[in-house]
C-alpha cells in the first residue's frame, strides 16, 4: 500500500509523513539512526527500491529515494512506501526546474542531528566522488561499475577522492580482502609478486591490484582472463616457498591454494548492490582502507 501525492512540495510531504505517524500508519521517528538519501535515475529505480528496503530492514531510517530527471507536467511527486519496509520510504520523482535544485527539496525532509548518507545508485557525474545533493551529507557513497568506464572512474574517484566517500567495487571485495589476509597469516612467508587475473574494465580487480601494491610493496600484474566469467577471477601470490592462490569458481564459491597443503573450497558468495549498500551503512564515518587506496592511486598518477 502506499500514498501519492501530486505536484507537492517539501512542506505538504512532511505535513503527510506527521499524520501517518499521528495515525500509526509509519515507522515514525523512533529509533531512527540516519537519513538514507538514495539519487538515482529512472531505469535504476527497481535496484534503488530493493537496495532502500534492505537498508531499512538493518537500519531504521528515513530513506528518500530521489527518481530524477522525471519528464512529466508536475515538479515534484512523492509517494510513501507505507508498507513496503521498518523504515520510512518515500519516492520522489523529480521534473523540470525542480530537478535542477533538488538539494532545496530534500534539505527540509533530513531527520535532524542524524546523519545523512547519499547513495549515487547510478548516477556518475564529470567527478563520481561529487553528486548535486553531496551538500546534504558528508557520507556519500558511489558504484564506479554502473559507469561506462569503471577503471577510468575509480582514477578519478581517486584524484578528487574526499574522507567520507566509497565505492562498492571496493566493497565487493570485503571477503577476497580476508581470505588473502588470513592465508598469509598461515604461510608466513615474504611475498614476492602478484597477479589479479580479472576483465580489463574490472573496477575491483583494480582496487585489489591498487592495494596488494600499497600493502605488500611488491610488482603486482593485471592479466585479462581466459573465460568470459564476470568479475574478479583470480589472485596469485607468488612466495619464497610457493604460490598462494585464490580462484573463483562458481558465483559463490572458490578454491584457496597454499605451498603444501591441498587445495580447499572456501565461500565467496557474489553480492548484489542490496548487500553491499548495507554493509557500507555499518560505517556512517567511511573507510579509511578505502581512503589509503584512493590516497595511493593519485599519488601513483603523479609519479
Amino acid at each position: 500500500m502506499s500514498i501519492r501525492l501530486d505536484n507537492t512540495d517539501a512542506h505538504e510531504i512532511n505535513e503527510t509523513l506527521f499524520r501517518l505517524r499521528k495515525e500509526g500508519r509509519s515507522p515514525g521517528k523512533s529509533g531512527q539512526v540516519l537519513t538514507l538519501v538514495i539519487n538515482t535515475s529512472a531505469d535504476g529505480y527497481e535496484q534503488a527500491m530493493d537496495g532502500a528496503q534492505a537498508a531499512g530492514e538493518m537500519h531504521p531510517s528515513r530513506i528518500l529515494v530521489a527518481v530524477r530527471g522525471m519528464n512529466n507536467d508536475a515538479g515534484l511527486n512523492a509517494e510513501f512506501m507505507t508498507e513496503r519496509s521498518a523504515a520510512e520510504v518515500i519516492k520522489l520523482e523529480f521534473s523540470g526546474e525542480v530537478n535542477e535544485h533538488a538539494d532545496s527539496v530534500l534539505l527540509p525532509l533530513l531527520l535532524s542531528e542524524l546523519p545523512v548518507v547519499i547513495w549515487s545508485r547510478d548516477l556518475a557525474p564529470d567527478d563520481p566522488g561529487y553528486c548535486d545533493i553531496s551538500s546534504l551529507g558528508r557520507r556519500l557513497i558511489v558504484d564506479s561499475m554502473t559507469t561506462d568506464d569503471p577503471v577510468a572512474t575509480v582514477r578519478t574517484l581517486a584524484r578528487n577522492h574526499r574522507p567520507g566517500t566509497t565505492d562498492l567495487a571496493w566493497t565487493r571485495l570485503t571477503r577476497w580482502r580476508a581470505l588473502l589476509v588470513a592465508a598469509l597469516n598461515q604461510v608466513r612467508s615474504q611475498v614476492i609478486s602478484a597477479e589479479v587475473v580479472g576483465p580489463p574494465q574490472s573496477a575491483p580487480s583494480e582496487l585489489l591490484a591498487a592495494w596488494l601494491k600499497m600493502r605488500l610493496g611488491v610488482p603486482v600484474t593485471r592479466t585479462d582472463p581466459v573465460s568470459s566469467y564476470p568479475g574478479l577471477h583470480m589472485v596469485k601470490l607468488t612466495t619464497a616457498i610457493g604460490d598462494v592462490g585464490l580462484q573463483r569458481f562458481s558465483p559463490i564459491e572458490a578454491s584457496l591454494s597454499l605451498p603444501g597443503q591441498p587445495d580447499r573450497q572456501v565461500a565467496l558468495a557474489r553480492r548484489v548492490a542490496s548487500q553491499l549498500l548495507s554493509e557500507e551503512l555499518t560505517r556512517l564515518s567511511g573507510d579509511e582502507a578505502f581512503d589509503e587506496v584512493m590516497a595511493f592511486l593519485a599519488a601513483e598518477e603523479q609519479s
